[in-house]
């Protein structure tokens, strides 16, 4: 007799099929049966824990949220926001290395989806990151270590920028990329912009 997985693992497995779909194939072939054939299961089991992909795509988005938030929050070690700043571009990338799907490549296929639900959902994601490091870039600019004349919420958005294409570009070549080494690089150019 086959003993039925708890849901919570369930749902954790169903979550990480649809991060390997949407970065293999895309958005579009996040469908019930996509994921119960990639499972080896039926579309009904699929059903048992989700009503719908707008549920499955809210878990997957919560879990994305979960990740980078504990990302960000625990690269802020230091008393100093600048060296903040560069503490979550490394923490950014090797998370991106180590968790491969679970990047902000997962958050843009999943805005494809033109359900205004999903779109909200990832936009309050993506607005909640950028204050954060909009944050850090107003202590930046109080503390004189950052030029004043910068719009912080710009840079938040080009740091984001920074992190999004490398991590995009680098999921094409299969993650194959040195954290450390790309992070000296990025940062490198994100500092000579905020004048540092």
């Amino acid at each position: 007799m086959q003993v039925r997985k708890s849901t919570k693992i369930r749902r954790q497995q169903i979550v990480d099929i649809i991060r390997a779909i949407i970065s293999s194939k895309g958005i579009e072939h996040v469908t019930i049966s996509e994921i119960a054939g990639e499972m080896g299961t039926t579309k009904g089991a699929i059903y048992r824990h989700f009503k719908s992909k707008r549920d499955i795509l809210r878990l997957l988005i919560d879990n994305v949220e979960e990740a980078l938030m504990d990302t960000v929050d625990n690269a802020m070690t230091d008393e100093n926001p600048i060296q903040n700043l560069n503490n979550i571009l490394l923490a950014q990338l090797t998370l991106a290395k180590n968790r491969r799907k679970t990047s902000f490549v997962v958050i843009m296929g999943a805005m494809q989806f033109s359900d205004p639900i999903i779109r909200k959902k990832i936009l309050a994601l993506i607005q909640k990151y950028l204050r954060k490091i909009e944050k850090l870039l107003l202590s930046g600019v109080k503390l004189g270590l950052i030029k004043k004349d910068i719009n912080p919420r710009i840079s938040a958005m080009a740091f984001m920028g920074l992190i999004q294409s490398t991590v995009s570009v680098w999921s094409y070549k299969d993650f194959n990329f040195v954290p450390k080494k790309m992070h000296k690089q990025l940062w490198n150019i994100y500092q000579h912009g905020l004048g540092l």
